[in-house]
């Protein structure tokens, strides 16, 4: 059987085509519409588990890679809230949660931040290329770690002792499990 669109003699008929397009549009076969939604959705169902699969497959090693830290476990050999153990030279990082992906490094022993004891509760916070102090901070105990709070007003931080030279501090007093993710970590220069 010849279609409308063509003729016998098995040449185009573009005009005869066209007609039969326009009617199709107009007043489509209901099965056909079917078939053809059912293949569309046939479709897209195969593409969206395929997509599926490959993110899942990609999802695990990026959500594993990108787990935040723990909270962490304070040390019990720092008395919390005390300044002498904060008293020295620093090298500053933050941990970068993408595996292969090197910690972010604020500041490094040979360009350190200083930290000066103001009295017993109060300490001197010097950035790597500052020479004077800004105000001291007082250390007020809290949990297993100390709030940073600047006498002269601002925000407050909060550190926690890992061991006797590396403790993490947070630009906010966490409260919730991710809160405890993300610390810059001191690691003392010796």
């Amino acid at each position: 059987m010849t279609p409308d669109w063509q003729s016998k003699d098995g040449q185009n008929n573009p005009d005869a085509r066209r007609s039969t397009q326009s009617a199709r549009h107009i007043t489509p076969n209901m099965s056909e519409f079917a078939d053809r939604n059912l293949l569309d959705a046939e479709h897209f169902l195969r593409v969206f588990l395929r997509l599926l699969v490959v993110a899942t497959g990609l999802g695990t090693t990026t959500a594993f890679a990108l787990i935040p830290l723990p909270k962490p476990e304070a040390t019990a050999a720092i008395e919390a809230g005390k300044s002498a153990p904060f008293v020295g030279a620093w090298s500053v990082s933050m941990p970068t949660m993408e595996v292969g992906t090197p910690d972010t490094d604020y500041a490094i022993c040979t360009l350190p931040v200083r930290i000066e004891a103001a009295n017993e509760t109060h300490i001197f916070y010097l950035g790597p290329r500052e020479v004077e102090a800004d105000a001291a901070m007082e250390l007020v105990p809290d949990r297993s770690g100390a709030r940073w709070e600047p006498i002269a007003g601002g925000p407050i931080f909060f550190a926690i002792w890992i061991d006797p030279d590396t403790f993490y501090l947070y630009d906010t007093v966490p409260e919730t499990e991710a809160d405890w993710g993300m610390p810059f970590v001191y690691r003392r220069c010796g």
